[in-house]
């Protein structure tokens, strides 16, 4: 029996569009087509997720490698511009399974950044404080200094929380993340583009309303 729920954030919970980093980093002066791409294939995305690199070096780094004069600010600004969509309804059913008893925890492979703006963007949306009250926990990747798929970030959450594996359920767009969790004992499903979040969550619950 499911009593736990672990939402990966951005895919089941947020739509995000890299592209619009991307545009954004152009208007600051970025001529490297895809500049997103870039940092990630230099593994400054990763590292930074996992604070190897902190806020200050991860600008400094954009600044370098793109030659361009931006403040902290302004890359700050830029990187925080992924997020296009947020379907509330999300909201409101997470909501509601913390309501009915289960246990419900967030879990992203985010920045410093992006976790402070993903919260409050979440919660203004929502007109209450979502992340820290539909959530037992909500875990950013920078703050443990490891990202998924490693099974430690996994361990973490049955370990603090007492969880046990079996009665875990994980929900990721991201097929190797759900492999790490697998790893784990913990029940995973891959939610593919055209799912439904709240319509997979009920199936696994059994719930049919």
């Amino acid at each position: 029996m499911i009593r736990n729920i672990i939402f990966d954030l951005c895919g089941p919970i947020i739509t995000i569009d890299i592209g619009m980093i991307d545009a954004e980093l152009h208007k600051l002066g970025v001529c490297e087509e895809d500049p997103y791409l870039a940092l990630y294939r230099q593994g400054v995305t990763k590292r930074f997720e996992s604070a190897i690199i902190e806020a200050e070096g991860f600008c400094e780094i954009v600044r370098n490698t793109f030659h361009i004069s931006a403040t902290d600010s302004q890359i700050e600004e830029a990187w925080n511009a992924l997020i296009r969509d947020f379907d509330t309804r999300h909201a409101i059913c997470i909501q509601q399974l913390k309501e009915q008893g289960y246990h419900t925890f967030l879990l992203s492979n985010s920045d410093i950044y992006n976790a402070r703006y993903f919260r409050d963007y979440l919660n203004e949306k929502c007109k209450f404080e979502f992340v820290e009250q539909a959530f037992d926990e909500a875990v950013f990747s920078y703050t443990l200094g490891v990202r998924k798929p490693d099974p430690k970030i996994f361990q973490y959450l049955l370990d603090k929380h007492h969880l046990l594996p079996e009665e875990t359920l994980f929900i990721d767009d991201c097929q190797k993340h759900c492999q790490g969790a697998r790893t784990m004992g913990i029940t995973a499903h891959w939610l593919e583009k055209g799912e439904d979040l709240c319509q997979v969550v009920k199936r696994f619950l059994g719930i049919n309303h």
